[in-house]
Protein backbone atom coordinates (compact mmCIF):
# COMPACT_ATOMS: atom_id res chain seq x y z
CA UNK A 1 0.00 0.00 0.00
CA UNK A 2 1.56 3.21 -0.96
CA UNK A 3 0.07 6.46 -0.39
CA UNK A 4 1.08 10.08 -1.07
CA UNK A 5 -0.67 11.53 2.19
CA UNK A 6 0.43 10.03 5.46
CA UNK A 7 -1.99 7.63 7.39
CA UNK A 8 -3.15 9.09 10.82
CA UNK A 9 -5.11 7.49 13.76
CA UNK A 10 -6.97 9.19 16.38
CA UNK A 11 -7.08 7.22 19.62
CA UNK A 12 -10.73 7.65 21.59
CA UNK A 13 -9.80 7.06 25.05
CA UNK A 14 -10.23 7.99 28.71
CA UNK A 15 -7.04 8.98 30.55
CA UNK A 16 -8.36 7.27 33.24
CA UNK A 17 -8.43 3.99 31.90
CA UNK A 18 -4.96 4.54 30.78
CA UNK A 19 -3.71 5.34 34.36
CA UNK A 20 -5.73 2.26 35.71
CA UNK A 21 -4.26 0.23 32.96
CA UNK A 22 -0.45 1.77 34.27
CA UNK A 23 0.13 3.61 30.83
CA UNK A 24 -0.94 0.38 28.43
CA UNK A 25 -3.17 1.44 26.44
CA UNK A 26 -1.47 4.58 25.11
CA UNK A 27 1.61 2.33 24.58
CA UNK A 28 -0.36 0.45 22.85
CA UNK A 29 -0.65 2.83 20.04
CA UNK A 30 2.46 3.33 19.66
CA UNK A 31 3.11 -0.35 19.50
CA UNK A 32 0.89 -0.28 16.52
CA UNK A 33 2.47 2.43 14.80
CA UNK A 34 5.34 0.56 14.79
CA UNK A 35 4.35 -2.65 13.91
CA UNK A 36 1.99 -0.48 10.85
CA UNK A 37 5.85 1.01 9.98
CA UNK A 38 7.31 -2.34 9.20
CA UNK A 39 4.37 -3.69 7.54
CA UNK A 40 4.24 -0.73 5.40
CA UNK A 41 7.72 0.60 5.23
CA UNK A 42 5.34 3.65 5.93
CA UNK A 43 4.65 6.33 8.98
CA UNK A 44 1.31 5.78 10.67
CA UNK A 45 1.15 8.62 13.44
CA UNK A 46 -1.84 7.78 16.12
CA UNK A 47 -2.45 11.23 18.18
CA UNK A 48 -3.23 10.47 21.62
CA UNK A 49 -2.87 13.40 23.54
CA UNK A 50 -6.32 15.30 23.48
CA UNK A 51 -4.28 17.57 25.82
CA UNK A 52 -2.14 19.04 23.09
CA UNK A 53 -3.38 21.38 20.90
CA UNK A 54 -2.08 19.68 17.57
CA UNK A 55 -4.67 16.78 18.39
CA UNK A 56 -7.40 19.23 18.14
CA UNK A 57 -5.97 20.83 14.67
CA UNK A 58 -5.11 17.61 12.85
CA UNK A 59 -8.61 16.36 14.06
CA UNK A 60 -10.87 19.24 12.26
CA UNK A 61 -8.28 19.49 9.30
CA UNK A 62 -9.02 15.48 8.63
CA UNK A 63 -12.56 15.82 8.94
CA UNK A 64 -12.84 19.08 6.35
CA UNK A 65 -10.64 17.07 3.95
CA UNK A 66 -13.43 14.07 3.74
CA UNK A 67 -10.85 12.12 5.93
CA UNK A 68 -9.71 10.78 2.02
CA UNK A 69 -9.78 7.28 3.19
CA UNK A 70 -6.11 7.64 5.64
CA UNK A 71 -7.53 8.61 8.40
CA UNK A 72 -8.49 6.20 11.40
CA UNK A 73 -10.50 6.56 14.48
CA UNK A 74 -9.82 3.69 16.84
CA UNK A 75 -12.05 3.80 20.18
CA UNK A 76 -10.60 2.00 23.19
CA UNK A 77 -13.81 0.37 24.33
CA UNK A 78 -14.10 0.34 28.38
CA UNK A 79 -17.38 0.83 30.30
CA UNK A 80 -15.96 4.47 31.34
CA UNK A 81 -15.47 5.35 27.40
CA UNK A 82 -19.44 5.25 27.26
CA UNK A 83 -19.96 7.61 30.20
CA UNK A 84 -17.27 10.28 28.75
CA UNK A 85 -18.82 13.03 26.90
CA UNK A 86 -15.80 13.38 24.87
CA UNK A 87 -15.38 10.64 23.68
CA UNK A 88 -19.09 9.67 22.85
CA UNK A 89 -18.83 13.04 20.44
CA UNK A 90 -15.68 11.94 18.73
CA UNK A 91 -17.56 8.84 17.86
CA UNK A 92 -20.49 10.37 16.94
CA UNK A 93 -18.96 12.67 14.77
CA UNK A 94 -16.35 10.69 12.96
CA UNK A 95 -18.82 7.88 12.42
CA UNK A 96 -21.16 10.49 10.73
CA UNK A 97 -18.44 12.16 8.32
CA UNK A 98 -17.34 8.27 7.62
CA UNK A 99 -20.83 6.94 6.92
CA UNK A 100 -21.41 10.00 4.30
CA UNK A 101 -18.72 9.03 2.48
CA UNK A 102 -18.64 5.52 2.45
CA UNK A 103 -15.90 4.40 4.31
CA UNK A 104 -17.34 3.44 7.89
CA UNK A 105 -14.41 1.04 8.21
CA UNK A 106 -11.95 3.92 9.21
CA UNK A 107 -13.92 3.71 12.60
CA UNK A 108 -12.00 0.52 14.58
CA UNK A 109 -13.25 0.07 17.78
CA UNK A 110 -10.76 -1.75 20.23
CA UNK A 111 -12.87 -3.41 23.16
CA UNK A 112 -10.38 -3.40 25.54
CA UNK A 113 -12.77 -4.19 28.89
CA UNK A 114 -15.98 -6.08 28.42
CA UNK A 115 -19.25 -3.66 28.60
CA UNK A 116 -22.39 -4.67 29.58
CA UNK A 117 -25.38 -3.92 26.76
CA UNK A 118 -22.81 -3.29 24.21
CA UNK A 119 -25.37 -4.77 21.14
CA UNK A 120 -26.10 -4.13 17.90
CA UNK A 121 -29.54 -2.65 18.86
CA UNK A 122 -28.61 -1.06 22.31
CA UNK A 123 -30.92 1.92 22.74
CA UNK A 124 -27.90 3.72 23.74
CA UNK A 125 -26.82 5.13 20.52
CA UNK A 126 -22.74 5.19 20.57
CA UNK A 127 -22.82 0.99 21.82
CA UNK A 128 -25.19 0.68 18.73
CA UNK A 129 -22.57 2.47 16.71
CA UNK A 130 -19.67 0.41 18.54
CA UNK A 131 -21.21 -2.85 18.33
CA UNK A 132 -22.54 -2.94 14.68
CA UNK A 133 -18.43 -2.43 14.02
CA UNK A 134 -16.37 -5.00 13.06
CA UNK A 135 -14.46 -4.31 16.75
CA UNK A 136 -11.44 -6.08 17.90
CA UNK A 137 -11.43 -7.97 20.81
CA UNK A 138 -8.96 -7.30 23.42
CA UNK A 139 -10.63 -8.05 26.63
CA UNK A 140 -8.19 -11.59 27.15
CA UNK A 141 -5.21 -10.02 25.32
CA UNK A 142 -4.66 -6.77 27.53
CA UNK A 143 -3.88 -9.20 30.67
CA UNK A 144 -1.08 -10.52 28.42
CA UNK A 145 2.60 -9.66 28.71
CA UNK A 146 3.11 -7.05 25.85
CA UNK A 147 6.51 -9.30 25.00
CA UNK A 148 4.12 -12.57 25.12
CA UNK A 149 3.80 -14.08 21.28
CA UNK A 150 0.07 -13.88 21.76
CA UNK A 151 0.64 -10.40 22.63
CA UNK A 152 3.09 -9.30 19.75
CA UNK A 153 0.76 -11.49 17.35
CA UNK A 154 -2.35 -9.77 18.04
CA UNK A 155 -0.32 -6.67 17.99
CA UNK A 156 0.56 -7.38 14.13
CA UNK A 157 -2.77 -8.63 13.24
CA UNK A 158 -4.22 -5.17 14.17
CA UNK A 159 -1.44 -3.26 12.14
CA UNK A 160 -2.24 -5.94 9.39
CA UNK A 161 -6.31 -4.94 9.81
CA UNK A 162 -5.40 -1.63 9.35
CA UNK A 163 -3.55 -1.92 6.35
CA UNK A 164 -6.17 -3.55 5.02
CA UNK A 165 -9.01 -1.26 5.74
CA UNK A 166 -6.69 1.74 4.28
CA UNK A 167 -5.97 -0.24 1.32
CA UNK A 168 -10.01 -0.76 0.51
CA UNK A 169 -10.92 3.11 1.71
CA UNK A 170 -7.97 4.44 -0.82
CA UNK A 171 -10.25 3.02 -3.70
CA UNK A 172 -13.74 3.97 -1.95
CA UNK A 173 -12.28 7.49 -1.52
CA UNK A 174 -10.52 7.37 -5.03
CA UNK A 175 -14.10 6.26 -6.70
CA UNK A 176 -15.82 9.10 -4.46
CA UNK A 177 -13.35 11.68 -6.52
CA UNK A 178 -14.19 9.89 -9.85
CA UNK A 179 -17.76 10.47 -9.62
CA UNK A 180 -17.58 13.73 -8.58
CA UNK A 181 -14.96 14.67 -11.98
CA UNK A 182 -17.99 13.15 -13.78
CA UNK A 183 -20.61 14.51 -12.51
CA UNK A 184 -23.41 16.65 -14.55
CA UNK A 185 -23.39 20.69 -13.49
CA UNK A 186 -26.89 19.76 -11.87
CA UNK A 187 -26.42 16.57 -10.06
CA UNK A 188 -30.21 14.44 -10.26
CA UNK A 189 -28.36 12.73 -6.75
CA UNK A 190 -27.70 15.93 -4.46
CA UNK A 191 -31.80 17.29 -5.10
CA UNK A 192 -33.45 13.64 -4.47
CA UNK A 193 -30.94 13.63 -0.77
CA UNK A 194 -32.25 17.36 -0.41
CA UNK A 195 -35.91 16.01 -0.72
CA UNK A 196 -35.27 13.11 2.01
CA UNK A 197 -33.02 15.31 4.10
CA UNK A 198 -36.50 18.21 3.45
CA UNK A 199 -38.68 15.09 4.73
CA UNK A 200 -36.66 13.32 7.41
CA UNK A 201 -35.88 16.54 9.23
CA UNK A 202 -39.11 17.31 10.80
CA UNK A 203 -39.53 13.96 11.59
CA UNK A 204 -36.25 14.60 14.02
CA UNK A 205 -37.51 18.34 15.29
CA UNK A 206 -40.78 17.11 16.48
CA UNK A 207 -39.23 14.74 18.42
CA UNK A 208 -37.13 17.75 19.94
CA UNK A 209 -40.36 19.18 20.91
CA UNK A 210 -42.68 16.22 22.72
CA UNK A 211 -39.06 15.54 24.46
CA UNK A 212 -39.12 19.26 26.01
CA UNK A 213 -42.96 19.17 27.01
CA UNK A 214 -42.68 15.51 28.54
CA UNK A 215 -39.34 16.68 30.34
CA UNK A 216 -41.37 20.03 31.56
CA UNK A 217 -44.49 17.63 32.75
CA UNK A 218 -41.61 15.90 34.97
CA UNK A 219 -39.61 18.42 36.03
CA UNK A 220 -43.23 20.32 37.47
CA UNK A 221 -44.05 16.93 39.40
CA UNK A 222 -40.91 16.89 40.90
CA UNK A 223 -40.82 20.19 42.05
CA UNK A 224 -44.52 19.82 43.34
CA UNK A 225 -42.79 16.19 45.03
CA UNK A 226 -40.14 18.57 46.90
CA UNK A 227 -42.48 21.01 48.27
CA UNK A 228 -44.95 18.13 49.72
CA UNK A 229 -41.47 16.96 51.14
CA UNK A 230 -40.78 20.18 52.67
CA UNK A 231 -44.19 20.67 54.55
CA UNK A 232 -43.45 16.96 55.43
CA UNK A 233 -40.74 17.76 57.04
CA UNK A 234 -42.14 20.57 58.86
CA UNK A 235 -45.02 18.79 60.00
CA UNK A 236 -42.36 16.39 61.78
CA UNK A 237 -42.88 13.33 59.13
CA UNK A 238 -39.69 12.59 59.01
CA UNK A 239 -38.23 9.39 56.81
CA UNK A 240 -41.52 7.61 56.38
CA UNK A 241 -43.27 11.05 55.04
CA UNK A 242 -40.29 11.41 52.45
CA UNK A 243 -40.70 8.02 51.62
CA UNK A 244 -44.96 8.71 51.49
CA UNK A 245 -43.82 10.92 48.89
CA UNK A 246 -41.33 9.49 47.07
CA UNK A 247 -43.24 6.83 46.04
CA UNK A 248 -46.34 8.78 44.98
CA UNK A 249 -44.04 10.81 42.97
CA UNK A 250 -42.42 7.36 41.52
CA UNK A 251 -45.88 6.56 40.63
CA UNK A 252 -46.82 9.02 38.59
CA UNK A 253 -43.92 9.76 36.32
CA UNK A 254 -43.41 6.33 35.39
CA UNK A 255 -45.57 6.67 32.24
CA UNK A 256 -44.07 10.12 31.15
CA UNK A 257 -40.48 8.40 32.55
CA UNK A 258 -40.61 5.86 29.80
CA UNK A 259 -41.95 7.74 27.10
CA UNK A 260 -38.88 10.40 27.68
CA UNK A 261 -37.01 7.46 27.78
CA UNK A 262 -38.57 6.54 24.30
CA UNK A 263 -38.20 10.06 22.91
CA UNK A 264 -34.46 10.02 23.70
CA UNK A 265 -33.65 7.33 21.88
CA UNK A 266 -35.38 8.12 19.03
CA UNK A 267 -33.96 11.73 19.09
CA UNK A 268 -30.28 9.95 18.41
CA UNK A 269 -31.08 7.37 16.08
CA UNK A 270 -33.25 9.78 13.75
CA UNK A 271 -30.26 12.22 14.31
CA UNK A 272 -27.34 9.47 13.31
CA UNK A 273 -29.61 8.64 10.60
CA UNK A 274 -30.29 11.74 8.99
CA UNK A 275 -26.50 13.09 9.86
CA UNK A 276 -24.48 11.39 6.78
CA UNK A 277 -27.02 13.03 4.87
CA UNK A 278 -26.94 16.30 6.10
CA UNK A 279 -22.93 16.08 5.99
CA UNK A 280 -23.26 15.02 1.99
CA UNK A 281 -25.50 18.25 1.38
CA UNK A 282 -23.17 20.72 2.92
CA UNK A 283 -19.96 19.18 1.54
CA UNK A 284 -21.50 18.75 -2.23
CA UNK A 285 -23.93 21.91 -2.76
CA UNK A 286 -21.07 24.02 -3.23
CA UNK A 287 -19.86 21.94 -6.06
CA UNK A 288 -23.15 22.24 -7.88
CA UNK A 289 -24.06 24.48 -10.32
CA UNK A 290 -27.56 24.37 -9.09
CA UNK A 291 -30.56 26.67 -10.64
CA UNK A 292 -31.44 29.91 -8.45
CA UNK A 293 -34.92 28.00 -7.52
CA UNK A 294 -32.96 25.09 -5.92
CA UNK A 295 -30.70 26.90 -4.69
CA UNK A 296 -33.18 29.01 -2.82
CA UNK A 297 -34.92 26.07 -1.53
CA UNK A 298 -31.21 24.65 -0.30
CA UNK A 299 -30.82 28.20 1.43
CA UNK A 300 -33.79 27.71 3.34
CA UNK A 301 -33.20 24.42 4.61
CA UNK A 302 -29.85 24.60 5.59
CA UNK A 303 -31.21 28.40 7.53
CA UNK A 304 -34.05 25.78 9.22
CA UNK A 305 -31.08 23.14 9.99
CA UNK A 306 -29.00 25.94 11.89
CA UNK A 307 -31.89 27.49 13.42
CA UNK A 308 -33.05 24.30 14.98
CA UNK A 309 -29.09 23.69 16.17
CA UNK A 310 -29.60 27.40 18.31
CA UNK A 311 -32.78 25.96 19.43
CA UNK A 312 -31.23 23.10 20.68
CA UNK A 313 -27.88 24.67 22.11
CA UNK A 314 -30.27 27.35 23.79
CA UNK A 315 -31.62 24.06 25.84
CA UNK A 316 -28.53 22.83 27.15
CA UNK A 317 -29.09 24.86 30.30
CA UNK A 318 -32.16 23.17 30.78
CA UNK A 319 -31.15 19.87 30.05
CA UNK A 320 -28.12 20.11 32.39
CA UNK A 321 -30.53 21.75 35.44
CA UNK A 322 -32.87 18.92 34.87
CA UNK A 323 -30.01 16.41 35.35
CA UNK A 324 -28.97 17.88 38.72
CA UNK A 325 -32.72 17.87 39.60
CA UNK A 326 -32.43 13.82 38.44
CA UNK A 327 -29.42 13.25 40.69
CA UNK A 328 -31.29 14.49 43.31
CA UNK A 329 -34.02 12.10 42.73
CA UNK A 330 -32.03 9.33 42.99
CA UNK A 331 -31.77 9.27 46.46
CA UNK A 332 -35.24 9.95 47.58
CA UNK A 333 -35.96 5.98 47.29
CA UNK A 334 -34.96 2.45 45.65
CA UNK A 335 -38.44 2.82 43.60
CA UNK A 336 -36.99 6.25 41.99
CA UNK A 337 -33.31 4.44 41.02
CA UNK A 338 -34.33 3.15 37.20
CA UNK A 339 -36.57 6.10 36.86
CA UNK A 340 -33.51 7.92 37.23
CA UNK A 341 -31.67 5.72 35.42
CA UNK A 342 -33.67 6.13 32.67
CA UNK A 343 -33.84 10.10 32.55
CA UNK A 344 -30.17 10.31 32.71
CA UNK A 345 -29.81 7.82 30.00
CA UNK A 346 -32.28 10.52 27.52
CA UNK A 347 -30.71 13.46 28.92
CA UNK A 348 -27.12 12.10 27.57
CA UNK A 349 -28.25 10.96 24.37
CA UNK A 350 -29.46 14.33 23.81
CA UNK A 351 -26.38 15.96 24.72
CA UNK A 352 -24.39 13.80 22.95
CA UNK A 353 -26.56 15.04 19.65
CA UNK A 354 -25.28 18.37 20.21
CA UNK A 355 -21.84 17.62 18.56
CA UNK A 356 -23.47 16.59 15.76
CA UNK A 357 -25.73 19.61 15.20
CA UNK A 358 -22.50 21.66 15.91
CA UNK A 359 -20.77 20.31 13.55
CA UNK A 360 -23.71 20.54 11.01
CA UNK A 361 -23.71 24.50 11.91
CA UNK A 362 -19.77 25.03 11.39
CA UNK A 363 -19.75 23.21 8.10
CA UNK A 364 -22.32 25.23 6.91
CA UNK A 365 -20.62 28.89 8.40
CA UNK A 366 -17.57 27.57 6.18
CA UNK A 367 -18.58 25.61 3.43
CA UNK A 368 -21.75 28.28 2.49
CA UNK A 369 -25.24 26.67 2.02
CA UNK A 370 -24.50 26.29 -1.96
Amino acid sequence: MSSHEQAVGFWSYTHKDDKLNRGRIGKLAQLIADEYEVITGENLRIFVDKNNLEWGAEWRARIEAALTGTTFCIPIVTPAFFNSTECRREVLTFSGHAKSLGLEELLLPILYVKVSGLVEDSPDEVMSLIANRQYVDWTDIRLEDEDSPVHRKAVAALAERLVGILERSLQVASENERVIESRDNEDPALLEMMAEMEAAFPRWTSVVEEFSSVMEVIATKAVTAAQEIEQSDAKGGGFAGRLRVSHQLAESITQPVNRFYELGNLYSTELVNVDPGILTLIREAPRQALTDEDREILGEFFSSVKSAVAASRANIPSLQGFSESVGVLKGLSKSMRPLAAKMESAVRQVMDGQAILDEWERLIDENGPA
